[in-house]
């Protein structure tokens, strides 16, 4: 075997950098990837853990389309929205109304999500623009935002995971969240 000299190692100085930048750009890639296209989509028929009945609304506080109702639930914030269409694991109590809850806790590092219901702001601050123009949740911290036409994905961000989904049920004209998602 050859003794290893100054001189070896000087002829093979070059490796420890590359090595570096190589493993830098498949990271980079990957994350990249992940980000933009490997974005798991909500699941159409979602399980829920059942926790204690908060009353959250009555149906008549979502008289339009995007009306939406912040509230506390399972240690955290929540949010119910009227949407478009049914939505897994929405609930519609009449046959134009359509509701869905989310939780407000960013599934990247746990911030809260605001509501942001100008689809402008929307695209200059979170780089997403609903087709519609319908209002998304935007997490200020890393500017993930989450779609809740489509059931709370991230569709913006580092956030990869959707939105939790919160069980809702209706007795007499009010709303009470049961479960959440997971």
């Amino acid at each position: 075997m050859k003794p290893v000299t100054r001189r070896t190692l000087l002829e093979y100085w070059w490796v420890a950098p590359v090595a570096a930048a190589g493993g830098f750009f498949a990271w980079f890639g990957i994350r990249s990837y992940r980000i933009l296209l490997g974005k798991p989509v909500p699941s159409s028929s979602p399980t829920f853990k059942s926790l204690e009945r908060v009353s959250v609304a009555v149906l008549e506080e979502f008289p339009a389309l995007w009306d939406s109702k912040a509230f506390k639930y399972a240690n955290g914030d929540a949010i119910v929205v009227r949407v478009k269409a049914p939505q897994a694991g929405g609930i519609s109590p009449k046959a134009d109304l359509h509701l869905l809850a989310l939780s407000r806790r960013c599934t990247h590092l746990g911030c809260t999500c605001e509501y942001i219901k100008n689809p402008e702001i929307a695209q200059m601050a979170y780089k997403y623009r609903p087709e519609y123009g319908h209002p998304v949740l935007g997490c200020a911290c890393h500017f993930s935002a989450f779609d809740p036409e489509l059931a709370g994905k991230s569709v913006s961000g580092p956030a990869l995971e959707p939105l939790p989904r919160i069980k809702l049920e209706v007795r007499a004209g009010q709303v009470f969240a049961v479960g959440i998602e997971g």
